[in-house]
């Protein structure tokens, strides 16, 4: 339930769930015109992994925080020999790493590969797979990286709350917390950090029960307990989502009665939220920054 997932989005940046030795978790997303054809994007992610996770950077699924290659053909040649032709190609890969909420470019690199094969897909994978992972100029790419991604946010902790604040206005909740969600947790700024998380969630839970009512009215029970069921107990909705939840529990329907005992059982057990809520913010990340359409997250 889409719903469901942008609640709990929140606790993705307060569990860590992220964070290896860092606080910082960077995605690689894949331009939408990348020439590349599937196995050899997935090849090349699969290297700029381990890049960053040798320094100590938790590669993620999908985040505002990505490194991006940009993929172009410097040279390309094909080859006559017996009975097949060769192709030769040389690759310039821009290596960056940007927040792609922003638009914030933090630091980039080039990587020159050439491979040969029997065609077109082959030469190119035969170049990606020569990338070396252990290089040390791709370890101090990251490295650099990680202290213009600190340094970024520290310096502007105002900006980046400014804008949350306003798509929250636009109501654009799940952008505004996932901008926020980026935030190293290490920087002195991110106590107002989550201020404002803490401040936009409890908007978004005013969205959640009105779509909980409105599922109510056009007799969509099923819809609008697993809606009102999500709102927090601290929140100042809470009282109105409890006597929703009661006007559904007197429905004569029993199919839905029996369906909103099993809900409440099941939030009953902490084990079961744990498990829940990490589905859930998997599916967060997937469900908002998959709908972007200048980068995929081929993951």
């Amino acid at each position: 339930m889409r719903y469901c997932c942008f609640i709990l989005l929140l606790l993705l940046h307060i569990q860590g769930m992220y964070a290896q030795s860092s606080d910082i978790g960077i995605a690689v997303a894949m331009p939408s015109e990348c020439q590349l054809d599937n196995n050899t994007k997935s090849i090349l992610k699969n290297k700029l992994l381990r890049i960053i996770s040798s320094q100590g950077v938790a590669g993620i699924e999908c985040g505002a925080i990505v490194i991006v290659p940009d993929v172009d053909v410097a040279n390309y040649n094909t080859i006559g020999g017996g009975m097949r032709r060769i192709t030769s190609v040389e690759l310039e890969i821009t290596v960056s790493v940007r927040n792609m909420i922003t638009n914030t470019i933090f630091n980039a690199t080039q990587i020159h590969v050439t491979g040969e094969g029997y065609s077109d897909i082959e030469a190119k994978r035969s170049a990606i797979n020569k990338i070396n992972v252990n290089s040390s100029e791709y370890a101090q790419f990251v490295k650099e990286s990680k202290t213009k991604i600190y340094d970024y946010y520290d310096a502007n902790t105002s900006v980046l709350l400014s804008k949350a604040k306003t798509l929250a206005s636009q109501q654009l909740y799940d952008e505004a917390l996932a901008l926020l969600a980026s935030y190293p947790e290490s920087l002195p700024g991110y106590a107002k950090i989550s201020d404002a998380m803490v401040s936009i969630f409890e908007q978004y839970q005013g969205q959640i029960l009105l779509s909980a009512q409105a599922a109510y009215s056009r007799r969509d029970y099923a819809e609008a307990a697993e809606l009102a069921a999500t709102i927090s107990a601290q929140s100042k909705c809470a009282p109105q989502a409890k006597a929703l939840l009661d006007k559904i529990n007197k429905s004569e329907d029993k199919l839905y009665n029996d369906m909103l005992a099993k809900e409440r059982e099941e939030i009953q057990s902490k084990e079961r939220i744990r498990l829940a809520q990490i589905k859930a913010i998997e599916n967060v990340a997937t469900a908002y920054f998959q709908r972007q359409s200048e980068y995929i997250f081929f993951w």
